[in-house]
């Protein structure tokens, strides 16, 4: 890896000499007037942090060759002036550039006094290919600037016979020992994509992607702020000819495969930034209701309702505009101005990772993304669509419900790229089938988009499980040929106080659900007058569909519906397992589970640290991602989210007199509000739930020494019973889970290795309370399936639709919780009997009739609860 001060060195080489007459040639000295002029032109530049680091990452002995899409003197005096400034390699050679007046005047007489003297010799002027000059710059390590496309370059190359500057590169490089390094370059005066509709501005002046000079110098002038310089990754041309396809091939076809080569990898650069041409409503619309196999539905489904083919062209054009976004880049800047002081308002900060954000960049020129974020609140979409625009990205078009169609939402949702689809599709076929058109040409035209996995925000906290309608529509898209690959992203968004606090315990207790309106959009103005926090947004790593077909050796294979429906689960648990994975742990996640598990009404200080302290290093052993305040100073960040939570009046502190002086021992869980802190609890639940179902095993073994052995089928029995909460890794079996779990105990000093026998430990004398801590995780879940059991228990099959069953289930929590049955109040959740009932329901346990084995369940349950309350 190269240091910061190797860069002088770079720069240093290949000054060469100052009476070279070529125009070609800039020196690192212009002149006073002329760097003073360049410095204020070319400062306001935003530069990719990214550039530094493509540099370093280059071999000491590399010549750097920087390359744009096409000719442009502003282009070249731009890099030469930003990259001095900020001590990179910045360009002095350009390949066909004649720089005249902003050489210093001394050298510019003596070039031209050098040109005479020959054209008078040889009627003719020094070429810099011809002389070697060139040549002998790159050799010397000179940074340089080829542009790849020139107004006559055709013209000039194929009929004037003039020479190729990628061809001479590539005759430099056949002879040169030192590899040359083609770093792509593009410019951006506006990350708004081209559209199929120019303005009077644009015909007159150029297009903001492609502005005129005039243009150029008005935005350079009034929003240099707006113009950004990104870099794409660099090219070893050494390595591109000694490859086996090039190494037999001729210059000429080497220079064209370079130049394709490039120019495809420097537009599907800006794409991956702008996003594709924007087309208009009616085009796009066109395009849906013109594809042969709706068009193909349409006349059977005519045919079928006995209507004329012009009532289904209506009724499919009336599902369009119910369904289509209106996706507009002028009003996306302009949202992007606004949200960065509303989103400033509410939170402290969004933190993300800036590398896991240019990965996926990278990845974006492969094929269309699609986010797949954790749903947690209506605010998800906007801070994500504001995150990649703010990155550089297009913000992508997102998947929501019809329920918030509602004026004037609409249609300012609608221009910022949402579109709206029906809960269900049920007895829809015709909608079902106008909407997978419209996903079809939507990927079709490289947009990328947001789905969120689990169909629904989440009440409780914790991940659902995921709904596979939407990316079974995406699958079908794609292998309809609507795109070549697909590149899933998971995303982990979590708040450190979720704005929809209030509606979700409501509804979790189970209140009626408010539907969205303009109503209920303007009581949300109350939200302003509290700040909420930090937000994180972890990028997970990307999924690519392609890969995960030649996992499974089904590249290029048809496949049956069958193994597209297998394939769509494969990926919606991958997807689901990755989210749980890059599950950020935040101070109020972390206190919230200390203060709840084991359901104690107070809990000491003394008992509080030390679950704290039992968290953090279980924790630093699985490597689980912590939010910043956690992983610098925990300390401090939980005595901050305690204050917090006893100012929401969440908890209260107990004080203790000892000898005169009053100290504050312990701290009392509000009855009312540990719903509340069970949501938080459960943010961050998914790092919890191996230790939890191991503490399990360990403690059913009753024993102070165990094999890892012993404690697999308990482990599979818990992943089972909780199949509909938790979502089970798709890759790792509950063996290896286990062995991975073991050794985090061990370095948790939980456990000790046995000094002889293999594969076994014996439980040390703190183990055991923090065995009973993990555990106590889940005690809230096997209350909740306990209250389902007796609902079946005293009722029959089909008595009750799920929305009734879910209400008297609510009814019996609370007098179970009132006569001492079940002691947690946070496992009266509407959330966990929802699940409770699909499991029950697909174990054989539907009402009454099934009294036995909802008998055997339920001793499994209290078993499993006595363990953690002994």
């Amino acid at each position: 890896m190269k240091k910061p001060s190797q860069f002088a060195g770079w720069i240093q080489r290949g000054s060469g000499k100052a009476g070279n007459p070529f125009t070609c040639w800039l020196p690192a000295q212009t002149g006073m007037f002329s760097m003073f002029i360049l410095r204020r032109l070319f400062s306001g530049i935003r530069m990719n942090p990214e550039l530094k680091t493509a540099i370093r990452d280059l071999p000491d002995n590399a010549v750097i060759v920087y390359v744009s899409k096409t000719k442009s003197v502003f282009e070249f005096l731009c890099y030469y002036t930003r990259y001095m400034q900020a001590g990179l390699p910045y360009p002095q050679l350009g390949f066909d550039y004649n720089v005249r007046i902003w050489q210093p005047v001394g050298r510019l007489i003596r070039i031209v006094i050098a040109q005479l003297k020959f054209f008078f010799r040889h009627f003719s002027f020094r070429d810099p290919y011809r002389d070697g000059f060139i040549r002998d710059e790159i050799d010397k390590g000179t940074t340089a600037f080829l542009p790849l496309v020139e107004k006559r370059d055709f013209h000039r190359r194929f009929i004037k016979s003039k020479t190729d500057p990628i061809r001479h590169l590539i005759y430099i490089q056949q002879t040169l020992e030192r590899p040359i390094f083609i770093i792509p370059q593009l410019l951006f005066f506006s990350n708004n994509p081209a559209s199929t509709w120019p303005t009077l501005t644009d015909i007159f002046f150029g297009s903001p992607q492609k502005p005129g000079k005039l243009r150029r110098l008005a935005t350079l002038f009034r929003k240099p702020g707006n113009i950004f310089i990104e870099v794409s990754d660099p090219v070893n041309l050494k390595r591109f000819l000694d490859s086996t396809e090039n190494r037999e091939r001729s210059t000429t076809y080497l220079a064209l495969k370079l130049r394709r080569d490039l120019l495809s990898q420097i537009n599907a650069h800006r794409k991956s930034i702008t996003g594709p041409t924007i087309k208009t409503p009616e085009e796009i619309k066109q395009n849906i209701l013109t594809g042969e196999e709706l068009r193909q539905f349409m006349v059977t489904h005519a045919k079928r309702r006995k209507m004329t083919i012009f009532q289904a062209h209506r009724e499919a054009m009336g599902y369009v505009d119910e369904i289509a976004a209106n996706y507009s880049p002028s009003f996306i800047n302009l949202v992007h101005r606004v949200m960065g002081r509303f989103l400033n308002t509410l939170f402290e900060s969004v933190t993300f990772s800036p590398e896991a954000l240019s990965a996926i960049k990278r990845m974006s020129r492969k094929g269309p993304i699609i986010f797949m974020p954790a749903h947690k609140s209506h605010m998800d979409s906007l801070l994500l669509s504001f995150t990649l625009y703010d990155n550089h990205m297009p913000c992508p078009h997102v998947f929501a419900g019809k329920n918030l169609a509602f004026w004037p939402m609409a249609p300012l949702l609608r221009r910022v790229g949402t579109f709206f689809v029906r809960r269900s599709f049920k007895g829809a076929v015709f909608y079902a089938k106008v909407f997978s058109a419209y996903i079809f040409q939507v990927l079709k035209e490289g947009f990328n988009i947001a789905v969120y996995i689990e169909g629904t925000r989440s009440r409780s906290g914790k991940l659902l499980q995921p709904q596979l309608g939407m990316l079974s529509i995406l699958l079908h898209a794609c292998f309809e040929g609507a795109c070549k690959n697909l590149i899933f992203v998971p995303v982990f968004i979590a708040y450190d106080r979720i704005p929809d606090e209030g509606s979700y315990l409501h509804e979790i207790s189970g209140g009626k659900k408010s539907p969205e309106s303009f109503r209920q959009m303007l009581k949300a103005k109350a939200l302003l007058k509290n700040r909420y926090g930090s937000v994180h947004l972890n990028f997970g790593n990307p999924l690519t569909l392609n890969h995960m077909l030649a996992e499974q050796g089904l590249t290029g294979a048809v496949l049956s519906s069958k193994q597209q429906n297998t394939l769509c689960r494969d990926i919606g648990t991958r997807v689901m397992n990755a989210i749980d994975r890059q599950t950020v742990v935040n101070p109020q996640s972390l206190v919230a589970g200390a203060l709840l598990s084991g359901g104690r009404e107070i809990v000491s200080r003394k008992e509080l640290t030390f679950r704290i302290e039992a968290s953090m290093n279980l924790f630093y052993a699985q490597g689980s991602c912590m939010a910043d305040t956690l992983a610098h100073d925990h300390l401090s960040a939980v005595e901050s989210t305690l204050y917090y939570y006893r100012g929401r009046k969440f908890i209260q502190w107990v004080d203790a007199k000892t000898k005169g002086e009053v100290r504050q021992d312990a701290c009392r869980i509000v009855e009312n509000r540990r719903n509340a802190l069970d949501y938080y609890k459960n943010i961050s639940i998914s790092h919890f739930v191996p230790p939890a179902f191991t503490a399990m095993a360990i403690l059913e073994k009753d024993a102070f020494q165990f094999s890892a052995a012993d404690l697999h089928d308990t482990y599979r029995r818990l992943q089972d019973l909780f199949s509909e909460e938790f979502n089970p890794d798709p890759i790792h079996p509950p063996a290896y889970i286990v062995r991975k779990t073991v050794k985090a105990f061990i370095d948790n000093a939980i456990l000790v290795p046995h000094p002889v026998m293999p594969d076994t430990y014996n439980l040390s004398s703190e183990g055991f309370r923090k065995l009973v801590f993990f555990a106590g995780y889940i005690e809230s879940f096997l209350e909740s399936y306990r209250t389902a059991l007796v609902y079946f228990a005293k009722n029959r099959r089909n008595h009750h639709n799920k929305a009734k069953m879910l209400k008297k289930m609510l009814t019996i929590g609370n007098r179970m919780l009132r006569q001492g049955e079940i002691r947690l109040k946070e496992s009266i959740s509407k959330a966990n009997y929802d699940n409770a009932i699909d499991f029950f329901t697909k174990n054989g346990v539907r009402g009454s009739e099934d009294e036995e084995n909802g008998r055997r369940w339920n001793d499994n349950l209290v078993h499993y609860q006595n363990l953690i309350s002994r």
